[in-house]
C-alpha cells in the first residue's frame, strides 16, 4: 500500500475537524431571543410582504391565503413555529420543508411565488 505524505495527512485532519465543527454547530441548541427581541414570520407573495406574524404571541391554528392572493396555500402555526401545511404546487418541496421558527429560517413555494422567512427583530 502506498504511504501518504505528511501534507496529505494534515489536509485530511483539517477537513475532518472542520466537518465535525460544522456538524456540532448544526446540533447545538440555539439561544432564545432576548426580552428586547422577537421572532417574526414574514410571508412574501409575488415579491411583496403579504403579512408579518410575531411568532412569540401567535396563536396555534391554520390560515389560507387563497381568497386574498389567489394562491391555494394553507399555513399552520404551532408552538411558536410556522409551516406550509398545504399547497397546490406539483413538487411539494415547501410542504416537506416543515416548520420554521429560528432567525433566518426559510421555506419557499417557487411555483406559487410565496416565501416564508423568520427574522429576529428588536421589540418596540
Amino acid at each position: 500500500m502506498k504511504k501518504m505524505s505528511k501534507t496529505t495527512l494534515v489536509l485530511y485532519a483539517v477537513i475532518g475537524i472542520a466537518a465535525i465543527a460544522c456538524l456540532a454547530l448544526l446540533f447545538l441548541p440555539k439561544e432564545p431571543p432576548a426580552p428586547s427581541e422577537q421572532l417574526v414570520a414574514v410571508l412574501w407573495v409575488d415579491g411583496d410582504v403579504f403579512e408579518e406574524i410575531p411568532l412569540g404571541t401567535a396563536e396555534d391554528g391554520t390560515f389560507s391565503i387563497l381568497d386574498s392572493t389567489g394562491h391555494n396555500i394553507t399555513f399552520e402555526i404551532k408552538d411558536h413555529a410556522i409551516r406550509f401545511l398545504e399547497s397546490d404546487c406539483p413538487d411539494q418541496v415547501c410542504v416537506n420543508t416543515g416548520f420554521v421558527s429560528q432567525d433566518m429560517d426559510l421555506a419557499a413555494c417557487l411555483p406559487n411565488q410565496t416565501v416564508l422567512s423568520v427574522e429576529l427583530r428588536q421589540s418596540p
